[in-house]
């Protein structure tokens, strides 16, 4: 898996690359085995009370050749990275349920429910 950083503020880039791989594997951890591309990019952004705010844009590049991309911006970093996470986390499982939906299968009942 390789795993990209990409912020403007060179000061920051290596502290935010080692947060990001840990959520990122922690969120994305089942999916780790077939994520061939994991892309991070980070700026700050002004916010309408006059503060700077941040914008976290993930990209992921699966084996299968499918793409997903998602943004999210927050007063917070790290709130930002997390809620990209989720977002793209949300995507790649909407599209797998939309596949499996299109070939017919369906996703197995949780354990313990009929």
């Amino acid at each position: 898996m390789k795993i990209q950083v990409i912020d403007p503020l060179e000061s920051r880039r290596q502290r935010l690359r080692s947060i990001f791989v840990v959520r990122a594997l922690r969120v994305l951890e089942r999916l780790a085995p077939r994520i061939l591309q994991l892309v991070a990019r980070f700026r700050d952004v002004p916010q309408d009370t006059g503060t700077v705010g941040h914008e976290c844009n993930i990209e992921v590049a699966l084996a299968d050749g499918t793409r997903f991309r998602a943004e999210a911006r927050d007063s917070r970093l790290i709130k930002a990275l997390d809620a990209a996470l989720k977002r793209v986390l949300r995507r790649i499982e909407a599209a797998r349920e939309r596949r499996m939906a299109r070939e017919g299968m369906t996703a197995l009942p949780a354990p313990g429910k009929a």
